[in-house]
């Protein structure tokens, strides 16, 4: 942070989904399509460096107090501790980046609101035939137990 410059801060509040906003999602996205996916939280436009977040869901479960942890983990480096010049450019980045598939918190931008277009990465599943069609026919075991035989 450059001296004599406020620091950014994100702190509960309200967040209209109409407008834009990011959510935050739990799941993995490896298993479990987007729409199954627990929300978590909403994170609003700053104003005077400051971030509304809105929690969707309550510390009342072991489960959901370690879900909520992740998710201040994950404000806490990509709106402060990266200290990005524009927190929220990159915030918005974020969300359409491979690191964010990798997650367990999934960040989703709507440059519109909730009933517009949905900014966010993605896994691509592909049936084996589209997938060989397009990559090649991966190698099976028999195959390479043949190709070192040559060898």
């Amino acid at each position: 942070m450059k001296k004599g410059q406020p620091q950014w801060h994100w702190e509960d509040g309200t967040v209209d989904e109409d407008m834009e906003h990011i959510e935050l999602r739990h799941g993995d996205a490896a298993k479990i399509p987007y729409a199954n996916w627990l929300p978590i939280a909403r994170i609003g436009k700053p104003r005077h460096r400051r971030f509304p977040v809105q929690w969707l869901v309550t510390a009342d479960t072991v489960e959901n107090q370690a879900v909520i942890a992740d998710a201040r983990r994950e404000l806490d480096f990509y709106l402060i501790e990266k200290e990005e010049p524009d927190p929220w450019a990159y915030a918005r980045y974020h969300c359409d980046t491979g690191a964010n598939m990798y997650s367990r918190v999934h960040w989703s931008y709507f440059p519109s609101g909730k009933r517009g277009e949905r900014v966010s990465s993605m896994v691509v599943q592909l049936p084996a035939e589209e997938a060989a069609e397009l990559f090649g026919k991966p190698a099976t075991e028999d195959n390479s137990k043949k190709h070192e035989r040559d060898t």
